[in-house]
């Protein structure tokens, strides 16, 4: 039977229509759809997300006005994650395998020590007596070494070292070996940067106050040569300035 171009069909026990009920179903499912497709458009609410992120009791926008004015954080939480210092072992396996390498890096020590990674700019044609320029192709190698350290987060420190023949001549352009060693191990320090360290470099003025760690080397050249050195430190700690 036929009402008004809807069709439907009587129970035969009851004699009522359940076709009503298909097109009922339709509709449901219409406006399911329509709902969903409304939501997928909408924009969040930032009042609403405040609340909602207020709930957890992060507080992201009143943490960093905080932060951005005084410098002190309202709770004492680890908003944000950094990348760890990498292992010093690992670190060491990679510079001496470069070091097999390449003969450039033939003259460069490379040890641990305590919490440390030492890599020693020590040799002959390193520094030359009275100057903090780099001989040879000393920069091509702390280049080398930069474009390790340059994907490490941990923190550096530079360490200049001089024989310990004092400064004497009234001509010199650094006035003792104190002041000679701080220039070598800045002139270390900015080729590191070149090379693309980012994190700040710790620099140290050592003068001769190592040379008698040498003591066992009994060629006197030899031990001056070495005493003209500088020394890059790795720490295990971060170099975010820490």
């Amino acid at each position: 039977m036929s009402i008004l171009g809807l069709s439907y069909e009587k129970s035969p026990n009851t004699g009522t229509s359940t076709a009503w009920m298909t097109s009922l179903a339709d509709l449901l499912a219409l406006l399911l759809a329509f709902f969903v497709l409304l939501f997928s458009m909408s924009e969040i609410k930032v009042d609403r997300w405040q609340t909602l992120t207020e709930t957890f009791g992060n507080k992201m926008s009143d943490i960093t006005d905080l932060v951005t004015k005084t410098g002190e954080a309202e709770k004492n939480m680890a908003m944000i994650n950094e990348p760890k210092a990498i292992d010093l072992a690992y670190l060491e396996h990679i510079l001496n395998g470069k070091k097999q390498q390449s003969e450039l890096l033939a003259n460069v020590d490379i040890f641990r020590a305590d919490d440390r990674l030492v890599i020693s700019l020590a040799g002959w044609d390193f520094f030359k007596p009275g100057t903090e320029k780099e001989g040879g192709e000393v920069v091509e190698v702390i280049d080398m070494i930069g474009n390790t350290l340059r994907h490490i987060n941990n923190r550096v420190e530079v360490y200049g070292h001089t024989d310990p023949d004092p400064i004497t001549s009234p001509t010199a352009k650094y006035p003792n070996n104190w002041a000679l060693s701080l220039a070598r191990a800045l002139s270390v320090a900015n080729e590191l940067e070149h090379s693309g360290y980012d994190y700040p470099i710790r620099v140290y003025g050592m003068a001769d106050s190592r040379f008698s760690e040498l003591i066992f080397v009994d060629d006197k050249d030899r031990k001056y040569a070495l005493a003209r050195r500088v020394d890059i430190v790795v720490r295990e700690a971060e170099g975010r300035g820490k």
